[in-house]
This record gives C-alpha cells, sequence and structure tokens, in this order.
C-alpha cells in the first residue's frame, strides 16, 4: 500500500491522534482482498518508543501462547 492510499492515511489519523494521549502506538490491520497478495492485505505502522511497543508486542505473544497451552491441556485433561 503506498502513503498516497486512503487506508495508510487513516491508519496515519489515528496514529496522530492516540500519539497525543499515550507514549507508544502501534497498529495492526488487515483485510481479506481477494486477488491480492493472497487474499490479506496487511498494514502496520506505530509511533512512540520503539522499544516500548516490541516489548508490548512480545509480551502479548507470549501471553497468548500461554494461554493457547493452558487451554489445551485443560482440555486434554477433562477429556481423560
Amino acid at each position: 500500500m503506498t502513503a498516497n492510499n486512503p487506508d495508510v492515511e487513516r491508519i496515519n489519523q489515528c496514529l496522530q491522534h492516540l500519539g497525543e494521549h499515550f507514549d507508544s502506538v502501534h497498529i495492526f490491520a488487515t483485510r481479506d482482498e481477494t486477488g491480492e497478495k493472497g487474499g490479506t492485505i496487511t498494514i502496520q505502522k506505530g509511533v512512540g518508543n520503539w522499544y516500548a511497543r516490541y516489548g508490548q508486542i512480545v509480551e502479548w505473544i507470549t501471553c497468548e501462547s500461554e494461554q493457547s497451552r493452558i487451554k489445551i491441556r485443560n482440555n486434554q485433561q477433562e477429556s481423560i
């Protein structure tokens, strides 16, 4: 997607607005578009402290993975 794209412009406006209130903001957005790069268009942009954004993303992925593992273990124990 190019910088002149209306979707990118929307993301930039949201980043600017949220960036006025928060130290760091990162937005990930996807949309299904048949015929485009395997069907999915992805936009990801952020503002503010890069290390804070990176750390928050790593923490989120780690927590989500752990919650998934716990759910699977619980389901396996219930089926015994």
